[in-house]
């Protein structure tokens, strides 16, 4: 079967095809990339904007293969999300007191029953550990054990209505509301966590920061267990925006400027070094210093937030494993550095699990190959643990019916794109 997978990001749409085999391994077959529209800090704010970037996407996706189009994975984020651990408990009513996969469902229900305020979504339910009869269980399985009670600590995703309905909204648009779309939203910061993390830094204990365009996510994990997540409202957008402020250039001007000049510590540019630039009609001469000045105070203002919460969560310098640091941020030159100086913790970039994939060919490889994908390529993961814990049947009904070529012309047409 094909899986695709979709990262709606606030400066661009990633989206990567792969071949699921029999045996649970990804083939990656196509990637693409797209400027994205309509979404800001993470979060729809435009349907119709983004539909008409997404179409592009999918029309694309479309000709390489329509089979491609049966399952399809999208990341959700935004910083109106939440994270909460609720505790819940059943009996076990069986003469032998076996526990049944039927339990563990029960109790992972029961977890969700809290009182959110109003207009929240619950997307995720993830059970973080077990105890039987008062005594924690060493791993998630408890299928087959026994005892008389049955306790979960189960950690809840939720996302403000708005968010959640906006992403309806764009999938009923693209694919019609008569549609099972079972499974088929997963928490971006859970699939960047999936892409990038090893089971060994998960229980060491380490915090993932992802750096995108509009927002900065955090997740931190130990003993295998995630602590946290939170979505932070700044990202490496904010550094191109300070400076088209500071060198009074345009926006597009300034991401080139911090694509090709950027770094993030200041005092290790000299401040003797200098870059001519052009600046409209003008050439005007920037000290390179000034330049990472403008970098290092947006990225660290992002640590402080980012320090905050583990202080919260009592975690300020003590993950043994450090901080990871993936997203399109993550590649400014210098940033780990600033990393370890801000954060008093080991840093290194973080990129996709590549030995989890098999790349078609090499132009694939190095497209993959790089920290702004993590959530693409997490979002597969993700899905195909799901697919392979639930049994490989299940695939058949996600996204059974969203290929209609019926609604594709209608919307093709209500946005004057041929068909």
């Amino acid at each position: 079967m094909y899986l695709t997978a979709i990262d709606l990001g606030s400066a661009q749409i990633k989206a990567l095809v792969s071949e699921v085999k029999k045996d649970g391994s990804l083939a990656i077959l196509k990637v693409v990339k797209r400027k994205s529209a309509g979404i800001k800090r993470g979060e729809i704010v435009s349907c119709e904007e983004l539909v008409k970037e997404l179409i592009e996407v999918l029309e694309e996706i479309k000709h390489f293969d329509k089979k491609s189009l049966k399952s399809v994975v999208f990341g959700i984020s935004g910083t109106k999300s939440r994270f909460n651990v609720s505790r819940a408990a059943v009996s076990i009513p069986r003469p032998n007191f076996e526990i049944l996969q039927e339990d563990v469902d029960r109790v992972i229900r029961e977890s969700m029953a809290i009182n959110l305020p109003a207009g929240w979504q619950i997307i995720h339910s993830l059970p973080r550990e077990f105890i039987i009869d008062d005594i924690e269980v060493e791993g998630m399985d408890v299928v087959g054990l026994s005892g008389r009670k049955l306790e979960a600590n189960v950690v809840l995703i939720s996302v403000f209505s708005s968010i959640y309905n906006n992403f309806l909204k764009t999938k009923n648009l693209i694919f019609g509301k008569k549609n099972d779309y079972d499974g088929g939203i997963i928490f971006s910061p859970l699939a960047a966590a999936r892409a990038v993390l090893s089971s060994h830094q998960k229980d060491l204990g380490v915090a993932l920061i992802d750096i995108g365009w509009g927002t900065t996510s955090l997740s931190v994990w130990q003993e295998g267990r995630i602590l946290m997540t939170k979505v932070l409202p700044v990202g490496s957008g904010n550094i191109t925006n300070d400076l088209a402020v500071g060198l009074k250039c345009s926006p597009e001007a300034a991401e080139e400027i911090k694509v090709s000049l950027g770094f993030a510590l200041a005092r290790e540019v000299s401040s003797k070094e200098k870059v001519d630039l052009e600046i409209g009609e003008e050439t005007i001469e920037v000290s390179k210093r000034y330049i990472a000045e403008i970098i290092e105070a947006r990225i660290v203002e992002i640590f402080n937030l980012v320090g905050q919460e583990l202080k919260n969560i009592g975690r300020w310098a003590k993950l043994p494993a450090g901080v990871v640091l993936s997203g399109g941020g993550a590649k400014l030159a210098g940033v780990s550095d600033l990393a370890r100086q801000e954060l008093k913790l080991s840093a290194q970039l973080g990129l996709p699990a590549m030995e989890e994939f098999e790349i078609a060919n090499q132009i694939i490889e190095s497209q993959l190959n790089d920290p702004e994908m993590a959530v693409a390529a997490g979002l597969l993961l993700a899905r195909v643990d799901n697919l392979f814990r639930k049994g490989f049947s299940s695939s058949s009904r996600i996204g059974s019916r969203l290929i209609d070529e019926p609604w594709w012309k209608k919307i093709f047409k209500t946005f004057m794109i041929s068909d």
